[in-house]
């Protein structure tokens, strides 16, 4: 059980790598910070999951770097074996495997994506996952937040860092009003899903190396053997991702004709003695944002001390999340200090 009150200098809300990279830099500069997050675990769409005797990631596959700013963390995460570089590309579905000349690094995490997460949720004092708030009120003596228990969070600033339409969701229940021009913006900024299966395969596979294959548009864009990563060395789990336009088709379709669609692709790169022996879906609704935010966060106008940060904000990408992060903390120390 939670306290009645619990009072605090900063609320973040969500415990994906932006409100994570967040809390670190607050925490830095001695601003007493909760990191809140309805889940079971910390990480958002850094997600893995056990099935089977195996893992898989099924949600962020991996992620590149673009700046000098981001690579900084990476160079540490990768001197310390958080992760690793897993390919700089992929197949569209032939047998020869990338060059390295062809992109850049594709970066992976020893364990699973959400080892990254965990990992920075060490360096955090305060976070609370399986807290969902439903109500987020700002009066004159700063922000009131309730969670579906009933338990009330005090705070003087706020980072919203879920998608845009469940931080605009828990504004409305609080009756919290955002400038006209702000709520504009806010309201435009739109997500594609995303159906994920997980299938665990008895059998040969014949992925080109590095066990993954990518087809932007086709109906199944994405498809990865995580044994081949190097994340699940007890078994063969491969993650089957469907694209933006096939995934809002069939998105209210029964799990077991998303799986046997997904299946249909996956058994193009199986061998005919191979099997499926178990298989899961998971389903993301705000899996990709199709509207960027130009600015890497955005400050709410007015007395509100309320700032959003995440991939949609000068994203999209991992690295735009994290940079969205620590912008969004930067501008709540200026407000604070």
């Amino acid at each position: 059980m939670f306290e009645s009150h619990i009072n605090t200098d900063v609320v973040i809300l969500g415990a994906g790598i932006a409100g994570l990279m967040a809390a670190q830099v607050l925490e830095k500069h001695g601003i007493d910070t909760i990191v809140l997050d309805k889940g079971r675990s910390v990480g958002g769409r850094l997600a893995t999951r056990r099935i089977g005797n195996g893992i898989a990631d099924h949600g962020a596959q991996f992620f590149t770097v673009r700046t000098p700013e981001f690579q900084k963390y990476v160079d540490r995460w990768l001197e310390q074996r958080i992760v690793y570089i897993w390919s700089y590309g992929w197949s569209d579905g032939s047998l020869q495997a990338p060059s390295p000349q062809e992109g850049y690094p594709r970066y992976a995490t020893y364990g699973g994506m959400n080892k990254l997460a965990k990992y920075l949720a060490k360096n955090v004092k305060n976070i609370r996952v399986g807290t969902k708030i439903v109500t987020a009120t700002r009066d004159e003596n700063g922000w009131v937040f309730q969670d579906e228990d009933g338990a009330l969070f005090i705070s003087k600033a706020l980072i919203m860092t879920p998608p845009v339409p469940q931080s605009l969701d828990i504004l409305d229940n609080g009756a919290t009003s955002l400038e006209a021009d702000d709520q504009e913006a806010l309201s435009k900024m739109t997500y594609a899903p995303s159906l994920t299966g997980m299938f665990v395969v008895e059998g040969r596979l014949t992925l080109p190396l590095p066990g993954a294959v990518q087809r932007k548009n086709a109906n199944v864009a994405w498809i990865a053997d995580n044994k081949v990563k190097g994340i699940s060395p007890d078994e063969t789990i491969v993650t089957v991702q469907a694209g933006e336009s096939y995934s809002h088709n069939m998105w209210s379709a029964p799990d077991e004709r998303i799986l046997n669609a997904l299946r249909t692709d996956l058994q193009l790169y199986m061998d005919e003695s191979a099997t499926i022996k178990e298989s899961q879906l998971k389903r993301w609704r705000y899996a990709a944002p199709l509207e960027i935010y130009p600015e890497r966060c955005m400050v709410a106008k007015g007395d509100l001390s309320l700032v959003f940060a995440g991939d949609a904000f000068g994203g999209p990408r991992t690295e735009g999340a994290v940079l969205s992060g620590l912008a969004a903390a930067n501008a709540i120390v200026e407000m604070l200090t």
